[in-house]
């Protein structure tokens, strides 16, 4: 991927924390998720009706290397307080316990336990560091780290999913059934299928994706985003 001024600073946090608690991720790649912004029907995506939105420039970041073994190690720059997550492939909390319910980590227990439960064989884990500049709500930064550990996880499996609807369908079974989060699939759609400079159309019914032009590097439109606290 092509740095942006985004990216210099959270590899900056990542190589500094990688130091800090002694993560060897020299050389390590990066994947970076994006965000959503839904410009049309909100939920649309339970009812058939088409959806349209865009990525945006806050992303999460995931510096990872492959493990030679099946345990994970894992560590949230933006929830520090709760330390380095650590557990093997299979030995995880059951859905929905309460224990985690509140924690981070059901994201990556999730992500384990859902691709597992799909066939997938999980030989190798995990170890990273995460960073996001995505603010706390209303932007889908829970669907952004799914589908981030998801591919990471996969790549390092060596496993290859060719429809990446199938992607799609894997990351909203960890919110759904494991998380215990009713959503739909519209976070992971516009934020899978994202393209700098233009929107994502989506017909449900036909599970098509259509790119509409915005406008070579934004110079003549701007998205703005309000948090009201309401």
């Amino acid at each position: 991927m092509s740095l942006i001024p985004e990216d210099r600073s959270a590899l900056k946090k990542i190589r500094e924390t990688a130091q800090l608690l002694g993560f060897n991720l020299n050389g390590a790649p990066v994947r970076r998720t994006s965000s959503r912004f839904c410009l049309g029907v909100e939920h649309g995506d339970y009812n058939g009706t088409e959806l349209f939105g865009v990525g945006t420039d806050r992303f999460i970041w995931l510096a990872y290397k492959k493990r030679p073994d099946k345990k994970f190690r894992l560590f949230s720059c933006n929830f520090s307080q709760e330390g380095v997550v650590e557990f093997e492939s299979g030995r995880i909390p059951p859905p929905r316990s309460p224990e985690v319910a509140d924690k981070w980590a059901r994201f990556p227990f999730g992500v384990d336990f859902i691709l597992r439960r799909s066939g997938k064989v999980i030989n190798y884990g995990l170890e990273g560091i995460i960073f996001s500049n995505i603010p706390g709500g209303g932007m889908s930064r829970s669907a952004s780290l799914t589908l981030n550990l998801i591919l990471s996880l996969l790549e390092v499996n060596q496993i290859t999913i060719d429809d990446p609807f199938q992607i799609v369908a894997l990351a909203q079974a960890v919110e759904n059934d494991y998380i215990g989060s009713p959503c739909g699939q519209l976070d992971q759609i516009m934020i899978l299928f994202a393209r700098p400079e233009a929107g994502v159309h989506f017909n449900p019914r036909q599970k098509k994706i259509n790119y509409i032009p915005l406008g070579r590097g934004g110079e003549k439109l701007r998205l703005v985003v309000l948090d009201t606290g309401t």
